[in-house]
C-alpha cells in the first residue's frame, strides 16, 4: 500500500507539474482562441447567415422548395447521363495511338533523350560487296538484293535520297501471324480461338483446307472447339515420319510427290540423308489411302451362325511388362499394359500386317495384325513402328517399341483382341 500510495503521489505531481509549464502560454492560448474564435468563425458565420438571406429574397421558399427536391432526386441520373454523352463522344473522336507510340511522341520523351520529337526517318541500305544468297525450296540460289549493306540513320529526309543502293524506311511491323508465315519451315502447334474455322486458319497460314485436315485426321464434317490443338505445316503437302525400311523413293511414291522436291524442302544431302525417326515435310503430298482389299463372300456358316473366339491362352504376352494400368471395360476397349518408354512390342500371334497408322489423336502410332478367321489384334501408342502393311510376321517378333503417341498420358501399350470387329477382353487369350 505504502509502494502504492508513492507511485499515485509521484503521478499527481507529474500531473501538477506539467501544468505548472502550460501556466505561462495561458495568456496566449486565450488570446489566440479568442481572435479565432470573434474573426474567423463568427465571421463565417455572418457570411453564410448573409448569403443565406439573399437567397432567400432571390428564390422564396415556396420555388427554392421544388428546385431542391428536383436536384436532389435527379441529381445521380443527370451526372450519369452527362458522363454517358462525354466518354461516347470523346471515343467517337479520338486517334488510335499505340503506347509506344504515344511515350516516342511526348515532349517527356524529347525532354529526357535531348532529341527531336518530331518523325525521324532511319534508312537501311544493303552493301552490294556483300551479296545474300537466297535459297527456294526447288534448290536454285539467286541474289536476294543488291547495294549498299551499310546502316545509316539520319533526321533530315534529304539523307534518304543521298544515299545510293536500295533503301528502306525502318521499322516495318509484321504481326506475330505473318512472321510465322515467312520465316518458319517446320511443322508448329496452333490452339484453336473461338470463331476459327479450318477455312479461316488455312486462310491465315496461307495453305489449303485439306492441308490442315490431312494432317490432323479431321473430315470435311468435322468439328473444331476452342483450345484444341492443331498441327499446322509450313506448306501444303503433307508430313511423315520416317521409319524403319523406307526409303525416299518409297515416301515419295506413298504419297505421289516429287523426289526431289522432298530433298530440297527439307535440306537432305542426297536420297540416303534420312534416319528412322525423322519428321518430313512432303510439298504437294497426297495423303496416303491403303490398298482396299477385294471384299469376298463369307461362307454360308457364318452368315448365320455366330462365330466362336478361339481357345483362350493361345497368344503371347505383347511386351515385357505385366503392369496393367486400365483394364478392358465398356467404355475401354482394351487394356493399358505401361512399361519404360522404348520397350520392344511384339506380336501376340502370327499374322499379317493389316493397316500401320501414324496419327495425332487416338491410337496414335499403331499397327493391326490379321490372324485369320476373323481374328485380329491392335497395339496402339507406340512411338517407333517397324513394319509395314502386307508383311508377315511371327509370334513373338517385334514389331515396334513402346511410346506415347496419340491420346496418351504416359509411355504404354493400349492392347485389343477382336473377332469379326468386336471386342473381347485380351486379357482371355494371352498366356
Amino acid at each position: 500500500m505504502r509502494a502504492l500510495l508513492t507511485v499515485i503521489k509521484g503521478f499527481t505531481l507529474i500531473i501538477k507539474s506539467f501544468f505548472n509549464l502550460l501556466q505561462p502560454l495561458a495568456a496566449p492560448l486565450r488570446w489566440f482562441f479568442g481572435i479565432f474564435f470573434k474573426f474567423i468563425i463568427v465571421g463565417i458565420y455572418r457570411l453564410y447567415f448573409y448569403i443565406k438571406k439573399i437567397f432567400r429574397k432571390i428564390l422564396p421558399e415556396n420555388v427554392s422548395r421544388p428546385i431542391y427536391v428536383f436536384i436532389n432526386k435527379y441529381s445521380p441520373h443527370i451526372f450519369i447521363v452527362i458522363l454517358t454523352v462525354a466518354v461516347s463522344f470523346s471515343n467517337l473522336f479520338a486517334t488510335n495511338t499505340g503506347a509506344q507510340i504515344f511515350g516516342e511522341k511526348s515532349i517527356l520523351y524529347a525532354m529526357a533523350t535531348g532529341s527531336d520529337y518530331e518523325d525521324q526517318y532511319i534508312e537501311e541500305s544493303i552493301d552490294s560487296a556483300a551479296p545474300q544468297i537466297q535459297t527456294n525450296y526447288m534448290g536454285t540460289e539467286k541474289n536476294a538484293v543488291s547495294g549498299s549493306q551499310n546502316i545509316s540513320a539520319g533526321t533530315e529526309p534529304e539523307s534518304i535520297a543521298s544515299i545510293s543502293g536500295l533503301g528502306a524506311i525502318l521499322k516495318p511491323e509484321i504481326s506475330s501471324m505473318e512472321a510465322a508465315q515467312r520465316f518458319r519451315d517446320q511443322p508448329i502447334e496452333y490452339i484453336v480461338k473461338a470463331g476459327d474455322t479450318v477455312s479461316t486458319i488455312a486462310e491465315e497460314f496461307e495453305i489449303t483446307d485439306e492441308t490442315i485436315m490431312w494432317q490432323n485426321n479431321l473430315s470435311a464434317t468435322s468439328l473444331i472447339r476452342p483450345g484444341q490443338k492443331l498441327v499446322i505445316l509450313p506448306i501444303n503437302g503433307v508430313a511423315h515420319t520416317v521409319v524403319k525400311g523406307d526409303t525416299l523413293a518409297s515416301i515419295a511414291k506413298k504419297y505421289k510427290a516429287d523426289q526431289q522436291k522432298i530433298i530440297d524442302y527439307n535440306k537432305l544431302a542426297d536420297v540416303n540423308d534420312i534416319s528412322i525417326g525423322e519428321l518430313l515435310v512432303i510439298p504437294e503430298g497426297q495423303p496416303y489411302r491403303p490398298p482396299i482389299a477385294p471384299t469376298r463372300l463369307a461362307p454360308i456358316q457364318q452368315i448365320f451362325e455366330q462365330p466362336a473366339p478361339v481357345v483362350p491362352g493361345q497368344m503371347v504376352w505383347p511386351n515385357g511388362c505385366h503392369r496393367i494400368t486400365q483394364y478392358f471395360k465398356w467404355n475401354h476397349t482394351g487394356v493399358d499394359i505401361a512399361c519404360p518408354l522404348g520397350t520392344p512390342i511384339r506380336a501376340a500371334e502370327d499374322g499379317v500386317i493389316k493397316a500401320v497408322h501414324y496419327l495425332n489423336t487416338g491410337y496414335g502410332h499403331s499397327v493391326d495384325i490379321d490372324h485369320g478367321n476373323g481374328k485380329m489384334t491392335r497395339y496402339g501408342h507406340m512411338t517407333t513402328i517397324y513394319v509395314k502393311e502386307g508383311e508377315s510376321v511371327k509370334a513373338g517378333q517385334a514389331i515396334g517399341l513402346e511410346g506415347s503417341t496419340g491420346k496418351s498420358t504416359g509411355p504404354h501399350l493400349h492392347f485389343e483382341v477382336r473377332f469379326w470387329g468386336k471386342v473381347y477382353n485380351p486379357l482371355n487369350y494371352v498366356k
